[in-house]
């Protein structure tokens, strides 16, 4: 699969792209000076970030807008992508933190790129909100009505696809039993009513779409373990000799994110905005969208161990896999 991507800054001198050049050699961060306004030179960690442009990840747009970044001393370069789980040979390359789900993150620590979790970044629990939602067309009441129909799914690994495997593995089904289809998740009611797909698997808000007409939630796919436990459906993830030499840099991206956070709780109709103009919601949807309800950066090894015996169970992740959980979880 192509990845397409967009730079949102691009450095004005030099000096800065020679930075930006030898981090790519050197495979870590770099800092720089700059001029503050008594004249003094103050130091800059130059930090990369790829983000999928959903809005599960507002907190990033608004540390950078809202300057919060630059207040713990980074100069961040931010870059969209639709494919971020194809990024992960990059961390510590082109860049330094990538949000990624917890089964791509698994499946590159099985092929040895030691990727570590930094952050969650929505987080779902009981007392909030669900996130993951396996919707069925008109005539599928269940799970086990998709054998040798059609599921759509926004990619071919993530928690989504892995999810909706392992809830065909629990009634009986295989992945050879349906066929895969990617559909972005805006396409994804026009799929349904054109019968092109039979099921998809969604993200809130666009499962509101689907339920409003009248197709049945059939599963989550993020409850892997099947008990409505909390679940982790995208972490910022970075290399671990990156991290290891970059933990201050580390610790200012969460510092960043739990102002973001604040920000969006006290401006709740600005942010709101931001989920229009940046991430193209309809305002309609913008409105109802509960922002700053289910949104945690805790990292638990749980946010991992619950996809391990899952995903090794329908051969996504290798029977010998025998990585602790602990392992792949950011140690201040």
């Amino acid at each position: 699969m192509e990845v397409c991507f967009r730079r949102r800054r691009i450095r004005a001198t030099l000096l800065a792209l020679s930075a930006t050049t030898a981090m790519i050699i050197a495979g870590c961060g770099a800092t720089s000076s700059t001029a503050g306004a008594s004249g003094m030179q103050s130091t800059q960690m130059t930090l990369r970030i790829a983000y999928n442009p959903n809005p599960s990840n507002t907190t990033i747009v608004v540390a950078d807008q809202q300057g919060f970044f630059k207040k713990y001393g980074l100069d961040v370069e931010l870059t969209t992508t639709q494919a971020s789980a194809a990024l992960i040979p990059s961390i510590g390359k082109q860049f330094d933190l990538i949000t990624v789900t917890p089964p791509s993150l698994l499946q590159a620590a099985a092929q040895g790129m030691k990727p570590i979790l930094v952050a969650a970044q929505d987080v779902e629990n009981a007392t909030d909100l669900r996130d993951s939602y396996l919707i069925g067309a008109k005539g599928i009441s269940s799970v086990s009505d998709l054998k040798g129909k059609t599921i759509g799914v926004p990619g071919l690994s993530g928690n989504l696809y892995e999810g909706t495997v392992i809830l065909l593995k629990k009634v009986g089904l295989s992945k050879t039993d349906v066929k895969f289809l990617q559909v972005p998740f805006s396409d994804m009611a026009g799929g349904l009513g054109a019968g092109t797909v039979q099921a998809v698997a969604t993200i809130l808000p666009y499962q509101n779409q689907l339920l409003g007409m009248g197709l049945k939630d059939i599963g989550d796919p993020t409850d892997v373990t099947g008990t409505g436990a909390e679940a982790l459906s995208v972490g910022w993830v970075g290399y671990a000799p990156w991290i290891s030499a970059n933990k201050k840099a580390v610790d200012a991206f969460n510092k960043a994110q739990d102002d973001a956070l604040a920000w969006m709780k006290a401006n709740e109709n600005a942010t709101r905005q931001i989920l229009v103009t940046q991430f193209h919601l309809p305002e309609v949807v913008a409105k109802t969208y509960p922002i700053t309800q289910f949104v945690s950066f805790q990292t638990k090894e749980s946010h991992l161990q619950a996809w391990i015996e899952p995903m090794k169970a329908i051969g996504d992740l290798p029977a010998d896999f025998n990585t602790p959980a602990s392992e792949l979880i950011y140690q201040q």
